[in-house]
Protein backbone atom coordinates (compact mmCIF):
# COMPACT_ATOMS: atom_id res chain seq x y z
CA UNK A 1 0.00 0.00 0.00
CA UNK A 2 1.10 3.70 -1.13
CA UNK A 3 2.00 5.74 1.40
CA UNK A 4 -0.26 8.59 2.94
CA UNK A 5 -0.46 10.83 5.68
CA UNK A 6 -0.62 9.71 9.35
CA UNK A 7 -4.09 9.09 10.54
CA UNK A 8 -4.78 12.31 12.53
CA UNK A 9 -7.16 10.91 15.79
CA UNK A 10 -11.20 11.45 15.01
CA UNK A 11 -12.43 14.97 15.19
CA UNK A 12 -15.59 14.25 17.17
CA UNK A 13 -16.54 11.21 19.54
CA UNK A 14 -17.67 8.72 17.25
CA UNK A 15 -21.61 7.81 18.04
CA UNK A 16 -22.53 5.22 15.38
CA UNK A 17 -20.92 3.69 12.13
CA UNK A 18 -21.90 3.15 8.32
CA UNK A 19 -20.10 0.48 6.76
CA UNK A 20 -20.06 -0.10 3.10
CA UNK A 21 -20.63 -3.74 2.02
CA UNK A 22 -19.06 -5.22 -1.23
CA UNK A 23 -15.18 -4.85 -0.90
CA UNK A 24 -15.59 -2.95 2.74
CA UNK A 25 -16.58 -6.00 4.67
CA UNK A 26 -17.68 -8.51 2.09
CA UNK A 27 -14.30 -9.79 0.28
CA UNK A 28 -16.62 -9.88 -3.22
CA UNK A 29 -15.22 -7.52 -5.51
CA UNK A 30 -12.69 -10.00 -6.60
CA UNK A 31 -15.73 -12.31 -7.41
CA UNK A 32 -17.82 -9.74 -9.13
CA UNK A 33 -14.33 -9.20 -11.53
CA UNK A 34 -14.24 -13.19 -12.30
CA UNK A 35 -17.83 -13.05 -12.99
CA UNK A 36 -17.92 -10.12 -15.62
CA UNK A 37 -14.71 -11.38 -16.97
CA UNK A 38 -16.48 -14.97 -17.63
CA UNK A 39 -19.70 -13.36 -18.54
CA UNK A 40 -17.86 -10.91 -21.56
CA UNK A 41 -15.46 -14.65 -22.43
CA UNK A 42 -19.15 -16.11 -23.36
CA UNK A 43 -20.34 -13.38 -25.83
CA UNK A 44 -16.81 -12.79 -27.24
CA UNK A 45 -15.90 -9.99 -25.56
CA UNK A 46 -12.58 -8.48 -23.86
CA UNK A 47 -13.56 -7.37 -20.38
CA UNK A 48 -9.69 -5.49 -19.35
CA UNK A 49 -9.24 -4.87 -15.54
CA UNK A 50 -9.46 -1.01 -16.34
CA UNK A 51 -12.98 -1.19 -17.24
CA UNK A 52 -13.76 -3.28 -14.54
CA UNK A 53 -12.11 -0.57 -11.95
CA UNK A 54 -14.43 2.08 -13.31
CA UNK A 55 -17.72 -0.32 -12.26
CA UNK A 56 -16.33 -0.23 -8.43
CA UNK A 57 -18.70 1.29 -6.29
CA UNK A 58 -21.00 2.31 -8.77
CA UNK A 59 -24.52 1.12 -8.55
CA UNK A 60 -25.74 -1.02 -11.60
CA UNK A 61 -27.49 1.81 -13.77
CA UNK A 62 -24.68 3.53 -14.20
CA UNK A 63 -22.83 0.61 -15.25
CA UNK A 64 -24.50 -0.40 -17.85
CA UNK A 65 -24.56 3.36 -19.01
CA UNK A 66 -20.79 2.40 -19.13
CA UNK A 67 -20.88 -1.01 -20.61
CA UNK A 68 -23.02 0.27 -22.72
CA UNK A 69 -20.53 2.62 -23.90
CA UNK A 70 -17.50 0.84 -23.87
CA UNK A 71 -19.18 -2.12 -26.43
CA UNK A 72 -20.03 -0.12 -29.54
CA UNK A 73 -23.18 -1.69 -30.91
CA UNK A 74 -25.63 -3.80 -29.91
CA UNK A 75 -24.37 -4.93 -26.54
CA UNK A 76 -26.66 -7.51 -25.02
CA UNK A 77 -26.76 -5.91 -21.50
CA UNK A 78 -29.84 -7.99 -19.92
CA UNK A 79 -28.07 -11.51 -20.95
CA UNK A 80 -24.60 -10.24 -19.99
CA UNK A 81 -25.93 -9.36 -16.35
CA UNK A 82 -27.69 -12.45 -16.35
CA UNK A 83 -24.77 -14.63 -17.09
CA UNK A 84 -22.91 -12.42 -14.62
CA UNK A 85 -25.07 -12.78 -11.91
CA UNK A 86 -25.08 -16.09 -11.91
CA UNK A 87 -21.70 -16.99 -11.69
CA UNK A 88 -21.28 -14.80 -8.97
CA UNK A 89 -24.25 -16.56 -6.62
CA UNK A 90 -22.75 -19.60 -7.75
CA UNK A 91 -19.09 -18.19 -6.60
CA UNK A 92 -20.03 -16.34 -3.58
CA UNK A 93 -22.33 -19.53 -2.14
CA UNK A 94 -18.98 -21.26 -2.55
CA UNK A 95 -17.67 -19.31 -0.25
CA UNK A 96 -16.66 -15.57 -0.18
CA UNK A 97 -14.35 -14.27 3.03
CA UNK A 98 -14.84 -11.46 4.34
CA UNK A 99 -12.08 -8.42 4.35
CA UNK A 100 -8.86 -8.96 6.76
CA UNK A 101 -10.63 -7.93 10.84
CA UNK A 102 -14.11 -7.81 9.42
CA UNK A 103 -15.86 -10.11 12.11
CA UNK A 104 -13.62 -8.90 14.79
CA UNK A 105 -13.79 -5.73 14.14
CA UNK A 106 -17.84 -5.59 14.54
CA UNK A 107 -17.98 -7.84 17.35
CA UNK A 108 -15.81 -5.26 19.41
CA UNK A 109 -18.12 -2.43 17.89
CA UNK A 110 -20.90 -4.18 19.12
CA UNK A 111 -19.27 -4.78 22.63
CA UNK A 112 -19.00 -0.90 23.11
CA UNK A 113 -22.95 -0.31 22.11
CA UNK A 114 -21.95 1.61 18.77
CA UNK A 115 -24.57 1.16 16.62
CA UNK A 116 -24.15 -0.01 12.92
CA UNK A 117 -25.69 0.25 9.98
CA UNK A 118 -24.53 -0.76 6.31
CA UNK A 119 -24.85 1.93 3.19
CA UNK A 120 -24.75 -0.67 -0.42
CA UNK A 121 -25.19 0.51 -4.00
CA UNK A 122 -26.08 -3.10 -4.28
CA UNK A 123 -29.97 -3.81 -4.28
CA UNK A 124 -32.64 -5.54 -2.23
CA UNK A 125 -32.82 -8.25 -1.34
CA UNK A 126 -29.84 -9.20 -2.70
CA UNK A 127 -27.53 -6.61 0.17
CA UNK A 128 -29.61 -8.67 2.37
CA UNK A 129 -29.10 -12.29 1.39
CA UNK A 130 -25.51 -11.48 1.17
CA UNK A 131 -25.06 -10.34 4.76
CA UNK A 132 -27.21 -13.07 5.62
CA UNK A 133 -25.23 -15.45 4.29
CA UNK A 134 -22.06 -14.24 6.05
CA UNK A 135 -23.54 -14.55 9.14
CA UNK A 136 -23.86 -10.72 9.68
CA UNK A 137 -26.87 -9.32 8.77
CA UNK A 138 -28.11 -9.01 12.46
CA UNK A 139 -25.51 -7.20 13.65
CA UNK A 140 -26.28 -4.04 12.04
CA UNK A 141 -29.39 -1.85 13.01
CA UNK A 142 -30.40 -0.29 9.89
CA UNK A 143 -29.25 -1.83 6.12
CA UNK A 144 -29.56 1.01 3.50
CA UNK A 145 -29.52 -0.62 -0.09
CA UNK A 146 -29.46 1.25 -3.61
CA UNK A 147 -33.62 0.13 -3.59
CA UNK A 148 -33.89 2.98 -0.89
CA UNK A 149 -32.89 6.10 -2.33
CA UNK A 150 -33.08 7.93 -5.37
CA UNK A 151 -29.81 9.28 -5.72
CA UNK A 152 -27.29 7.17 -5.20
CA UNK A 153 -23.31 7.28 -4.33
CA UNK A 154 -21.84 9.50 -5.18
CA UNK A 155 -24.79 11.44 -3.78
CA UNK A 156 -24.61 11.58 0.24
CA UNK A 157 -28.31 10.17 0.36
CA UNK A 158 -27.31 6.52 1.67
CA UNK A 159 -25.25 7.67 4.64
CA UNK A 160 -27.44 10.32 5.50
CA UNK A 161 -30.75 8.07 5.70
CA UNK A 162 -28.07 5.33 7.40
CA UNK A 163 -27.81 7.67 10.22
CA UNK A 164 -31.01 8.67 10.19
CA UNK A 165 -32.38 5.44 10.93
CA UNK A 166 -29.70 4.89 13.75
CA UNK A 167 -31.41 8.42 14.82
CA UNK A 168 -27.61 9.69 15.12
CA UNK A 169 -26.44 13.00 13.37
CA UNK A 170 -24.48 12.69 10.42
CA UNK A 171 -21.35 14.76 11.40
CA UNK A 172 -21.11 12.23 14.78
CA UNK A 173 -20.86 8.63 12.15
CA UNK A 174 -17.94 7.09 11.26
CA UNK A 175 -18.44 5.84 7.35
CA UNK A 176 -16.28 2.90 6.12
CA UNK A 177 -15.72 2.38 2.87
CA UNK A 178 -13.26 1.27 -0.09
CA UNK A 179 -13.94 2.93 -3.46
CA UNK A 180 -13.19 6.32 -4.04
CA UNK A 181 -16.89 6.65 -5.20
CA UNK A 182 -18.38 5.68 -1.92
CA UNK A 183 -15.92 7.67 -0.17
CA UNK A 184 -17.18 10.93 -2.11
CA UNK A 185 -20.33 9.45 -0.87
CA UNK A 186 -19.49 9.84 2.51
CA UNK A 187 -18.19 13.03 2.88
CA UNK A 188 -21.07 14.55 1.04
CA UNK A 189 -23.19 13.10 3.88
CA UNK A 190 -20.70 14.99 6.06
CA UNK A 191 -19.82 11.71 8.49
CA UNK A 192 -16.08 11.17 9.48
CA UNK A 193 -15.03 9.36 6.58
CA UNK A 194 -12.39 6.68 5.91
CA UNK A 195 -10.97 5.00 3.87
CA UNK A 196 -9.47 1.34 3.13
CA UNK A 197 -8.63 0.81 -0.47
CA UNK A 198 -9.51 -2.45 -2.20
CA UNK A 199 -9.15 -3.22 -5.87
CA UNK A 200 -9.19 0.64 -6.53
CA UNK A 201 -6.19 2.62 -5.81
CA UNK A 202 -7.45 6.05 -3.95
CA UNK A 203 -6.79 9.35 -6.25
CA UNK A 204 -5.61 12.66 -5.18
CA UNK A 205 -8.95 13.37 -3.53
CA UNK A 206 -9.01 10.51 -1.34
CA UNK A 207 -6.30 12.26 0.53
CA UNK A 208 -8.59 15.54 0.55
CA UNK A 209 -11.93 13.95 1.12
CA UNK A 210 -10.76 11.01 3.70
CA UNK A 211 -10.07 11.64 7.67
CA UNK A 212 -7.79 9.04 6.83
CA UNK A 213 -6.71 6.36 4.45
CA UNK A 214 -5.96 3.23 6.26
CA UNK A 215 -4.53 -0.50 5.39
CA UNK A 216 -7.43 -2.97 7.35
CA UNK A 217 -10.35 -2.29 9.63
CA UNK A 218 -8.28 -3.54 12.51
CA UNK A 219 -6.89 0.39 11.62
CA UNK A 220 -10.11 1.18 11.65
CA UNK A 221 -10.92 0.13 15.09
CA UNK A 222 -7.61 1.31 16.53
CA UNK A 223 -8.98 4.86 15.22
CA UNK A 224 -12.40 4.71 16.82
CA UNK A 225 -11.02 3.14 20.19
CA UNK A 226 -8.47 5.97 20.54
CA UNK A 227 -11.72 8.44 20.26
CA UNK A 228 -13.59 6.74 22.83
CA UNK A 229 -14.09 8.17 26.49
CA UNK A 230 -12.09 5.74 28.76
CA UNK A 231 -13.17 4.13 31.97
Amino acid sequence: MPAYPPAMPLPRRPRAIVFDMDGTLLDTEAVHRSAMRAAADGLGLDFPDALFLELVGVHRDANIVRLSDHFVGDFPVEAFYDDADARFEEMWHAGVPLRPGARETLAWLAARGLPMAIATSTSSPSAEQRLAHAGLLDIFAAVVTRSDVTRPKPDGEAFTLAAGRLGVDPRDCVAVEDSPNGLRAAAAAGMMALLIPDLVPPGPDAVVLAHAILPDLVAVRALIDAALPTG
